[in-house]
């Protein structure tokens, strides 16, 4: 690989996340207007649930999305260190990063937290409750924190406590998808230790690191939430080495396109038959992540230069773009539309026409979060990143010179 096919960006990449940040906002959609019977695939009753089962595993399941990003974020900021490294010294490099990486996460996630706080007094907590005992079988009449999410309880009254732990991301409980933004903060400190080994292109080492961080992952899966994870971003730093030699293989065997079905239903299908995510259903979506993210890297290095070329379409990067962003916001703006559809509408009706509501909330609520994530990407992460890489570029400047 070249040096400059190395640090070239990666826009079918970009393309995926954008579509993995689609499929959690349907996923969401799904599971607070469907009614929900909590089984896996073959313990269905019907032909609709269980074809419903299927497409929302298949296609629509969020958890499994995230394992996709978190293969991603491993590619993309290693690629991004093998340009920035061995400038000054190691501790100005590694402070470096972590400057940067504040920048590129938190700015973002203050505006909305900020604006979440705003929406949800106005739509949320003002309004009168609703008696979700209404609604038998919704997700809000079945589990109790959703319902006191959609009645904005959270906010009668807000503590500080709970604004400052939401603003350093180590709290979701008012956007919980940031939940996965935790997870990438506490990965932070350890990501330039990932690059520095992954970048030694030692295949026994790497397996070595693998299976002690798979290991550490699984031992203490109910005890450290965030290190269930962290395999995960190794599997994306070691794509620009082992990935590369994967994909290789399944293109002379099988072919890209058949070898991204194959591994797109081992990472799919675990999570469907089960109702439970077991370490090991993670575990099989990581690896077939890091396989599919590879198959994409290989081809985008002009390996294979007929394959994926739709991820190229500009409209698939304009939303991988404004994927952050768009991840951010659309939690709450679905959460509004949903009260407002419950508040509206009689159980009957969302019972009946639930796959139309469904269809017809994804498609605008995704439409108002896109439009407000151009917002943000515009004047919220765009100058954020260029503070962020002023700010390091000062360090490293002062480190130099003392």
């Amino acid at each position: 690989m070249t040096e400059a096919a190395k640090k070239g960006f990666l826009t079918r990449i970009e393309s995926v996340r954008g579509l993995a940040a689609l499929c959690v906002a349907v996923g969401h959609t799904q599971g607070f207007l469907l009614v929900e019977n909590g089984k896996g695939l073959l313990d269905q009753t019907t032909v609709r649930d269980f074809v419903l089962r299927l497409l929302n595993g298949l296609f629509c399941n969020g958890e499994t999305a995230v394992m996709v990003f978190f293969v991603i974020s491993g590619v993309v900021i290693g690629r991004s260190l093998d340009v920035r490294q061995g400038s000054t010294t190691v501790a100005s490099d590694y402070i470096a990063f972590i400057i940067r990486r504040v920048f590129r996460l938190y700015p973002a996630n203050i505006v909305t937290i900020l604006g979440i706080i705003l929406l949800a007094f106005l739509f949320l907590a003002a309004p009168s409750p609703i008696d979700f005992a209404a609604f038998p079988g919704t997700t809000p009449a079945i589990h109790h924190h959703v319902a006191n999410l959609l009645n904005g309880e959270l906010y009668k009254p807000l503590k500080w406590t709970s604004i400052i732990s939401n603003l350093a991301m180590v709290n979701w409980s008012m956007n919980w998808v940031a939940w996965s933004l935790y997870i990438e903060v506490c990965a932070i400190p350890l990501l330039p230790l990932f690059h520095y080994l992954s970048r030694k292109y030692n295949l026994k080492l790497d397996l070595a690191i693998l299976v002690a961080l798979t290991f550490l992952s699984w031992l203490l899966w109910e005890k450290v939430f965030w290190l269930r994870f962290m395999y995960i971003f190794y599997l994306g730093m070691i794509v620009e080495s082992h990935g590369l030699v994967v994909a290789r293989a399944f293109e002379r065997l099988v072919g890209s396109r058949m070898a991204v079905l194959m591994l797109f239903l081992i990472m799919t299908f675990p999570n469907t038959f089960h109702s439970e995510r077991f370490a090991w259903v993670v575990f099989a979506e990581a690896v077939s992540a890091f396989g599919i993210i590879s198959l994409i890297v290989f081809s985008e290095q002009k390996k294979v230069p007929l394959a994926f070329r739709s991820l190229e379409h500009p409209i698939l990067r304009w939303n991988g773009r404004l994927s952050y962003s768009f991840y951010l916001w659309h939690f709450i703006i679905l959460t509004i539309s949903i009260r407002a559809i419950y508040a509206m509408l009689p159980f009957e009706t969302i019972n009946r026409f639930d796959l139309p509501l469904v269809a017809a909330t994804s498609i605008v609520t995704i439409a108002i979060a896109l439009g407000i994530a151009q917002l943000s990407y515009n004047y919220v992460e765009l100058p954020s990143i260029k503070l962020g890489r002023m700010v390091a570029a000062i360090w490293r400047r002062r480190t130099v010179t003392t």
